[in-house]
């Protein structure tokens, strides 16, 4: 019998809409050696020790599918791809619970099919977002006709069902907000987000705060 699957894991939301068509639970992975220039999460570069159990993490989603009737789960990174069985794993078990699946990854689908295993997360998985992040070729505002959600130009969104391929999920049209500002219990305020709306908006908040 195999040991149970875990994931390191950075953060997770429960119910965002920042992270891609419809109500979504979120969740960031630690760890990348692809270390895009200009990344907007250099801190999830370490991989880290601590580790979330797998079934825990769908518990979790089960329990915010029930309390905010999120549609799907997104994937960040980190570089998720880094994590493959336990990722595979968390994919199925959101598969169960009739939920979609976004992943987004720094991995081109060329690069990630060659890694042993993919093929199982590709058959749990509805759309893949793949691609380094390129700061030199950033993808246009929706108000522009460029896509939500997405770094640069580069990364291709690879629809493996029909969930989340209408282009109008990915443009200004569809609804949902493109960044969160969120009070947490303790008083911290997180962002969630579109990279560049979110680093805009810490350097607002940093401003005022100076």
């Amino acid at each position: 019998m195999s040991a149970p699957r875990e994931l390191r894991v950075a953060h997770e939301v429960a119910c965002t809409e920042a992270e891609g068509p419809f109500r979504r639970y979120a969740l960031w992975t630690r760890g990348c050696s692809l270390r895009c220039p200009g990344c907007c999460n250099p801190g999830l570069f370490a991989p880290g020790d601590a580790t979330t159990p797998v079934s825990a993490l769908a518990r979790a989603i089960a329990a915010s599918q029930r309390a905010h009737d999120v549609e799907g789960v997104t994937v960040v990174g980190g570089e998720p791809l880094e994590q493959l069985a336990a990722l595979t794993e968390l994919a199925q078990e959101t598969q169960k619970l009739g939920l979609g699946v976004i992943v987004f990854t720094g991995y081109r689908e060329e690069e990630a099919a060659r890694l042993p295993g993919f093929s199982r997360l590709r058959a749990a998985v509805d759309t893949l977002v793949d691609g380094r992040f390129d700061a030199r070729a950033p993808e246009p505002e929706p108000r522009a006709g460029g896509r939500r959600w997405i770094g640069s130009r580069n990364q291709r969104l690879i629809h493996y069902t029909r969930r989340y391929a209408d282009p109008a999920l990915w443009s200004a049209a569809a609804g949902g907000a493109d960044v969160e500002l969120r009070v947490l219990p303790d008083g911290a305020v997180e962002t969630v987000g579109a990279p560049r709306l979110v680093a805009a908006l810490a350097r607002a908040l940093a401003g005022r705060e100076g």
